[in-house]
């Protein structure tokens, strides 16, 4: 693999592990979320009770979750049936439609029994039982945790329960099909927040303190007692548990097992995020290193020195000084901007000094020189460096060079 591919590779440890260990250290905050999920051990799941209830009822009963709606649950089966089972549904608020509502009063006319526990039930299913109910009067009876308490029945056992702050009661009843079963305790004064319902061959179980069922109360011994004897007014052999996270929480894959555990799902969504970014470092197009390209050489010099040992050994001296005059005479044009057909014109000179900064009777000695040397044909070395000599003093001081 490339280098690019490891350092991908070596940051995605790094970061899996930094994650590992801070999650390891984190001090997480307790959940106080009333879910009543089977499924939860936060403090107001209901784990431990589902877990204990073979043991609070008996083992003798079959006890089935169910994440149907009452609608669907209670028509599957013969309407003309005698019903020999039990529903058991615990949730913070209640909420069902009119449709649900008439399928759950069928059922248990047909013989069945519901035990309903929450802080509400819909207004339309308690209108037609003929019971209200209302949250305590704060103003009259001045409710706290630590002066209200619970009791069933003739027990006159007191459960409080520190972690509830929501008190409602049931205001009005109907005599004639409604039994109390438990009460809140306030001030002095008895409330019904636990009755018994009956309706055609069943009954209905409604009770208004769903937090006794949480975990963290099932693991107390007197609120343990108390959700205990609540619970056992069951009487059917077959129970069905509503499970509000049977059907769309619970995980249906094969992965399920991982998806479940807090610390396996993190996990499991980090490989594949760094597998994601694996992919992409990889698809990444490899290119080649660019090669370093070495400009060429300046190689005027060597030119330079290769072209006069040429000419210096064929012998034409005269040819070379020929060259140089031109040159000469091309930079006096190019940089001066003046006529240099006739060297020996008092304007060229003055001109040609004036721009140069050189004095006019060297610059006169010069260009007679050249002059003279450009007509003649016949030259020796010794002509070829006297001209150069000169040619070179002059842009010198001139700053040509």
């Amino acid at each position: 693999m490339s280098k690019g591919t490891w350092f991908g590779v070596a940051l995605i440890v790094i970061v899996f592990m930094g994650i590992v260990l801070i999650d390891a250290g984190a001090k997480r905050p307790i959940d106080w979320r009333e879910s009543y999920l089977f499924k939860e051990k936060i403090p107001f799941g209901t784990y431990v009770f589902r877990e204990e209830l073979p043991n609070i009822l008996s083992k003798d009963r079959k006890y089935t979750d169910t994440g149907d709606s009452y609608y669907e649950l209670f028509y599957t089966e013969d309407s003309l049936a005698q019903v020999n089972s039990a529903l058991i549904d615990i949730y913070e608020y209640h909420d069902f439609y009119e449709e649900q509502t008439d399928a759950l009063l069928h059922y248990v006319e047909r013989g069945g029994e519901v035990f309903l526990s929450g802080k509400s039930f819909p207004d339309n299913f308690l209108d037609t039982l003929g019971l209200y109910f209302e949250l305590l009067d704060y103003a009259k009876f001045r409710p706290l945790p630590n002066s209200v308490y619970y009791t069933l029945g003739r027990d006159t056992s007191r459960l409080y329960l520190d972690k509830v702050a929501s008190f409602p009661v049931f205001s009005k009843l109907n005599p004639e099909t409604t039994t109390i079963l438990g009460h809140l305790n306030s001030r002095g004064r008895a409330l019904p927040n636990f009755v018994k319902v009956s309706y055609g061959k069943g009954a209905l179980y409604l009770h208004m303190v769903p937090a006794v069922f949480g975990n963290y109360y099932m693991l107390q011994e007197n609120s343990y007692k108390y959700a205990s004897k609540v619970i056992n007014v069951i009487n059917s052999k077959d129970v069905w548990l509503y499970d509000y996270g049977y059907n769309w929480e619970q995980p249906r894959t094969p992965l399920r097992v991982i998806l479940n555990k807090q610390g396996f799902a993190q996990a499991w969504y980090l490989l594949l995020i760094g597998l994601v970014l694996l992919m992409l470092f990889k698809s990444k197009r490899e290119q080649r290193a660019v090669p370093v390209i070495k400009p060429e050489p300046n190689k005027s010099k060597e030119f330079a020195q290769t072209i006069g040992n040429l000419y210096y050994e064929n012998g034409s001296p005269g040819n070379i000084i020929q060259k140089k005059i031109e040159y000469f005479l091309f930079d006096i044009r190019n940089n001066y901007q003046v006529d240099t057909l006739k060297l020996d014109d008092d304007r060229l000179i003055k001109q040609l000094s004036s721009k140069s900064g050189v004095n006019m009777e060297e610059i006169k000695q010069l260009l007679g020189m050249v002059e003279l040397y450009r007509n003649k044909r016949e030259a020796s070395i010794h002509d070829v460096k006297i001209i150069n000599q000169k040619i070179e003093e002059f842009k010198q001081k001139a700053n040509l060079i």
